[in-house]
């Protein structure tokens, strides 16, 4: 067994097939970034809903002075998540059309 050494036709075996010369790209999304972020904002808006509803004895709260939901931490917990998700799915929609009409948008 003999160990020999690498030749010059070995260092393009680590080189990406395509056309010598050309230029490779690679897409890369950062939607899951934005859902982790998303997600957090979420939980943050939650526990802040419970926390600031247990240091508070308020009966009903009146929101947009249209619905009326119970004080109790779990009522805002999910109140300051669905509007956490609300206003962040919002932008994250509006993000989306304007990427629509971006003309030099990646394809």
């Amino acid at each position: 067994m003999s160990d020999r050494g690498a030749t010059a036709g070995d260092a393009d075996s680590d080189a990406p097939p395509g056309v010598e010369g050309e230029e490779t790209t690679v897409e890369v999304s950062g939607r899951p970034y934005l859902v982790g972020a998303a997600g957090a904002v979420t939980l943050f808006a939650a526990a802040a809903g419970y926390v600031v509803a247990a240091n508070n004895e308020v009966g009903a709260v009146t929101v947009f002075g249209a619905v009326t939901l119970p004080g109790t931490p779990a009522a805002m917990a999910v109140y300051g998540a669905v509007l956490s998700l609300l206003v962040v799915g919002t932008l994250f929609g509006l993000v989306t059309v304007a990427a629509r009409f971006d003309d030099n948008a990646v394809e």
